[in-house]
């Protein structure tokens, strides 16, 4: 009986021992199992928090590539959560951040965009127009120089240490040309089933003359590269096989905006009157970076019409018509001779007459003097070099610009104080640097956009950012008034300092070719111990004198005074300057931030 007793105990006191030992890995699974939900929902709750900053990030970075408004701060409703966003700019960057919050969890994003380069190409001390090259005594350019105009120098003490090539004459208005534009002509890439490619404008010259240089009204999607034109043939209606002359479309002078780009042809072929040719840009396909070509679908350009096809070099191509005509101008040879005159030429000399000059190695012309002396070989007879289109186009400038105008606004006259940085920045008036500014200089931290005249004079200095990986450029322009505004005067020991990635690009499109009053004045000492940054005039007369030194010089006209002298420097063959919003922002940097 008592071991009955003994026995029913223990089975009871074992009982609740189970049952309690249940109960408590009962009670942990539970509370496991919910901190195990509440985790869930934390990790939920958190990843839900990290997309809403994404996607507020992606919302920021769209209305800055898309060039839409925006405000420096701004907050959005997304999902279940919100997101607050915050974006800074200095110079030509832009550090977004973005917090996500979802029920109380918060993630943290953040992205640096910087403003795509382009590359401009410097190949010569000094490149000029049809406006030519003037030197004076004791002037110099170390380095090569291309002219489409005449070099006239004042002797021996005019120096060119390099090679010295004379274009042959330009004539003054185009030959052909039609600028009529209402639509636009996609080539490059492929829609549906058809292959837009090889693209030509038929035309007909008026003249038997070489052909120098062609123009095409242009913009481009995205980064397609240089491409190859052609003057081809005519084959019962259609471009034929038979090419007389080629040159480069170079990409980099092409944007996102149409401008008129001109391409020289080397040798320039020399086509006859009447004759039916061909101009045609030779693409490859790239379905997300192609060309657009301005088109009249009237087909109103009564000498020619424009076609198409998939691949121009095959046995028998197929050419299918645009259906109208495409904005061309093809500009022939002048009728005077260019000439090479009283300078002293280091290395080689090509020009058509060569005059009064000394040539340290060869000679290339059709008509050379006594007078000059050539310690190399003659070669009579040579072929006119063809002229070459300036390094920066229009399309470049307004790109700039609009980089320029995305930051801030003055409206009239403006001279900020030493030490101050500027830029991005649009200035409706004339800028002035402050004077005896050399201890502490104005710093150019993005591109800036006059509209009156530039001006600095009196121990001035202007100074690219030092960290600045590219140039950025400092342009004087008034679309409305190239006449009298644009224009930009440096005196009186001002100095110019590039960055040790980038270079000072100082820019006018004023059409002044005036000694007296020209587009770009530098004068008196500007840089006199070193060569500095690069000076373009797109229309205008560069005139510098009085111990002036700069690493580039070029545009429409050029004159040399007093002591001037360009040093050219190998780094400008490919430069890269900082782009406005018609290229795009480019993403730098982007992660979690918490």
């Amino acid at each position: 009986m008592i071991r009955e007793s003994k026995n029913g105990f223990a089975a009871f006191y074992l009982t609740i021992l189970v049952l309690t030992t249940m109960a408590v890995m009962s009670t942990s699974l539970y509370a496991l199992f919910r901190s195990r939900i509440e985790i869930s929902k934390n990790v939920v709750k958190s990843s839900q928090a990290f997309f809403i900053a994404e996607a507020g990030l992606e919302d920021a970075i769209f209305r800055i590539k898309k060039n839409k408004k925006y405000e420096a701060t701004y907050d959005f409703n997304a999902g279940l959560g919100s997101v607050s966003l915050s974006i800074t700019s200095d110079g030509n960057l832009k550090t977004i951040k973005a917090v996500g919050n979802a029920l109380q969890r918060v993630k943290a994003v953040g992205a640096v965009l910087n403003t795509e380069s382009t590359t401009v190409s410097f190949h010569y001390g000094a490149q000029v127009d049809k406006g030519g090259i003037v030197m004076a005594s004791n002037t110099k350019v170390i380095g090569n120089v291309y002219s489409n105009g005449s070099i006239e120098g004042a002797g021996s003490s005019s120096q060119i240490t390099g090679d010295a090539w004379v274009a042959g004459s330009l004539a003054g208005e185009p030959d052909q040309e039609w600028t009529v534009k209402d639509s636009d002509f996609d080539f490059g890439l492929k829609k549906g089933e058809i292959y837009y490619l090889d693209t030509a404008q038929k035309f007909i010259p008026s003249v038997s003359k070489t052909l120098n240089k062609a123009s095409f009204y242009l913009k481009k999607v995205g980064s397609p590269p240089d491409q190859t034109v052609r003057i081809l043939s005519d084959n019962n209606g259609k471009p034929g096989k038979t090419v007389s002359g080629s040159g480069t479309l170079r990409a980099s002078k092409v944007t996102g905006t149409y401008s008129w780009v001109d391409v020289s042809f080397d040798p320039a072929p020399l086509l006859s009157a009447g004759q039916v040719y061909w101009l045609m840009i030779d693409v490859s396909r790239d379905d997300s970076n192609y060309w657009v070509w301005g088109k009249d679908s009237s087909d109103g350009y009564t000498l020619g019409t424009a076609k198409y096809s998939s691949d121009w070099s095959v046995k028998t191509p197929v050419w299918d018509n645009v259906n109208g005509d495409l904005d061309f101008k093809t500009i022939m040879g002048g009728e005077g001779p260019t000439f090479l005159n009283n300078v002293a030429v280091g290395v080689d000399a090509r020009a058509n007459t060569i005059v009064q000059s000394s040539i340290g190695r060869d000679a290339y012309y059709q008509n050379i003097d006594q007078q000059t002396q050539v310690a190399g070989i003659k070669h009579p007879g040579s072929s006119d070099p063809a002229s070459k289109g300036l390094p920066i186009s229009l399309a470049q400038i307004q790109e700039w610009e609009a980089a320029a105008e995305a930051g801030s606004l003055i409206y009239g006259n403006y001279q900020p104080q030493s030490g101050t940085a500027i830029g991005p920045m649009k200035i409706e008036g004339d800028l002035t640097f402050p004077s005896d500014s050399q201890s502490n200089p104005v710093i150019i931290s993005g591109s800036v956009w006059v509209t009156g005249k530039i001006l600095a004079s009196n121990n001035v200095k202007i100074k690219l950012k030092s960290d600045a990986g590219v140039g950025f450029a400092v342009i004087a322009d008034n679309p409305q008034d190239q006449e009298n505004q644009g224009k930009i005067s440096l005196g009186n020991n001002t100095i110019t300092e590039d960055s040790a990635g980038g270079y000072l690009l100082l820019i006018s499109t004023n059409k002044s070719v005036n000694p007296a009053d020209p587009a770009i004045l530098i004068s008196n000492n500007v840089n006199k111990d070193e060569a500095q940054s690069i000076v373009f005039a797109l229309q205008g007369l560069i005139k510098v004198e009085n111990n002036a030194k700069f690493k580039e010089i070029s545009g429409f006209a050029l004159k040399l005074e007093n002591n001037a002298e360009i040093v050219y420097e190998e780094g400008l063959i490919n430069s890269n300057f900082s782009t406005g919003p018609g290229s795009g922002w480019q993403t730098r940097d982007w992660q979690e931030i918490q």
